[in-house]
């Protein structure tokens, strides 16, 4: 390599890495201040129009010395870990078109558990309530964490830190603890359980999750958007309304789908504010699997996972999806 000095011809000097350049450097330095004349880190003028031969690249991931690969059974387990999380899943959904009355005693292939699930008046109440509660819940808790969003992006740097772990600590918190604590709060008020504590509480712990695509969509939105909306004269309203909400459009769809799948899918805080009036699937299915467990169960499992999995994908690709 040439070192870089200004009578050196710039298309002589090759390098074709961040590794080469940093030698290069390094080199030169040197020299420099070997014979006295080191300047400290000033470079040819040249150099700053100077591109490498091969663009620069500072991944290390693709070498193989740090290839996970290379370590012993990485291999084995990954796929071990993805059978031991997949294969239960597929077995239910498998036997869900078990024939025999055996949840898992295979006596041939039949439609007949789907027909009592879906003629099954328990069940239909059963999923009724869950689908009135997680309907309202997702409403509210997007309508509020939109809200919030907005709100927390005004804030200083400090505040909206301590704004946003707040938030985040009730993913933490273990749902026995928030079922308890919601129990609690409501005999407190004065509230029997029934719809509206279960709404109440449904919509408080989906807001986190509301939340969480909404901050990751505005975060990638250019500034100038909001920028160029002020310097034509936009108010703040305006400039919400007309470009900040529909931009975060994607993102406000995916947290709603997120919220109503978590509230469809909630067993331990419901199981504290549910009546014999207001049981929902989630609690129905437990007490199913306490009498026995019959395909019937696998059906209504199996429907739940492909809801589960069509809102995560349209989540998924909603988040993901750059703005045209």
């Amino acid at each position: 390599m040439s070192m870089l000095h200004d009578d050196v011809d710039p298309k002589a000097v090759k390098y074709s890495d961040s590794d080469e350049f940093g030698a290069l450097v390094a080199r030169t330095q040197a020299e420099r201040a070997a014979d006295g004349t080191d300047s400290g880190a000033q470079m040819p003028d040249w150099l700053e129009e100077k591109k490498p031969d091969r663009p620069l690249s500072t991944r290390r991931s693709g070498n193989r010395d740090n290839s996970l690969k290379r370590f012993p059974a990485v291999g084995f387990l990954s796929v071990f870990v993805l059978a031991f999380l997949y294969v239960p899943m597929v077995i239910v959904v498998f036997f869900s078109f078990n024939g025999g009355r055996q949840a898992l005693l295979w006596e041939g292939f039949s439609f007949r558990w789907y027909g009592e699930v879906f003629t099954n008046g328990a069940i239909i109440k059963a999923t009724e309530t869950s689908l009135i509660v997680a309907i309202i819940a997702t409403v509210l808790s997007t309508l509020l964490g939109v809200l919030y969003v907005l709100a927390i992006d005004h804030m200083s740097r400090a505040g909206s830190a301590l704004a946003t772990a707040l938030i985040n600590a009730s993913m933490l918190i273990p749902e026995i603890v928030l079922g308890v604590a919601t129990m609690a709060f409501i005999r407190l008020i004065g509230m029997a359980p029934g719809y509206v504590p279960l709404v109440l509480a449904h919509t408080t712990f989906c807001i986190p999750f509301v939340v969480m695509p909404i901050r990751a969509r505005l975060q990638t939105l250019d500034r100038a958007c909001f920028e160029a909306a002020e310097d034509l004269g936009a108010s703040g309203f305006t400039t919400v309304t007309r470009v900040t909400l529909p931009l975060l459009t994607p993102g406000v769809i995916s947290g709603a789908l997120m919220a109503f799948v978590v509230s469809m899918d909630d067993f331990m805080i419901s199981n504290f504010l549910t009546t014999a009036g207001t049981t929902t699937l989630p609690i129905y299915i437990f007490s199913l699997i306490r009498k026995g467990v019959n395909p019937s169960i696998n059906v209504v499992a199996t429907l739940l996972l492909l809801l589960a999995i069509v809102i995560t994908v349209t989540s998924t690709v909603l988040t993901n999806r750059k703005s045209k």
